[in-house]
């Protein structure tokens, strides 16, 4: 089946241009774009499958990671994110200045509940920052461990690049010996 420009690969393959025998590869639902050759003269190609496929060994490693989220994580990374932003900072703005505008006596309607130094509210923030700085914990942990997996997926291709340039400095430095051992014709 031959894959045309625009379209989706569905399937991870090399293929090779239908005018000029140019080879290219796709990854799946990767859309084919022309070929660099045939778009130079103008001209339109489409793709043809060959029998190589593409192996690949990288994943995304946030959307694998997101696959495994508990409900408790997901609400772990919630709060966070939300105790990471400004709408929290001006909650809290709005709440301690109500505190102490409620603890002042010319202001306290319903009776001073915490007088300065405001004891209730400090052991309420306190707690507040024990509860927090868990949640961040476990974000930071789960953070650690994504930097982990991409450590550790970057390790096993670069491994794998490796092995695969020195199989092809083998094949050059062969070919180029066979090049040298090769007779030349002499002019007459």
């Amino acid at each position: 089946m031959n894959l045309k420009v625009g379209e989706p690969s569905q399937e991870a393959r090399i293929y090779k241009c239908s005018r000029c025998n140019n080879l290219k590869a796709f990854l799946v639902g990767e859309q084919a774009v022309p070929c660099e050759l045939c778009a130079k003269e103008g001209k339109l190609n489409t793709w043809v499958k060959t029998t190589k496929r593409i192996i690949t060994i990288s994943k995304n490693i946030a959307t694998e990671f997101e696959k495994q989220r508990t409900v408790s994580q997901k609400i772990s990374d919630w709060i966070t994110a939300f105790c990471g932003s400004m709408p929290f900072v001006y909650i809290h703005m709005i709440w301690f200045g109500l505190w102490i505008l409620l603890n002042i006596a010319m202001f306290a309607f319903v009776g001073i509940f915490d007088p300065y130094p405001y004891g209730l509210l400090t052991m309420i923030v306190s707690l507040e920052a024990i509860v927090l700085s868990t949640f961040i914990l476990i974000t930071q942990n789960r953070q650690s461990e994504k930097a982990d997996m991409r450590a550790e997926m970057d390790y096993r291709i670069n491994l794998k690049a490796e092995k695969e340039i020195a199989e092809i400095l083998e094949r050059l430095k062969e070919l180029h010996g066979h090049v040298r051992e090769t007779p030349k014709k002499k002019k007459k």
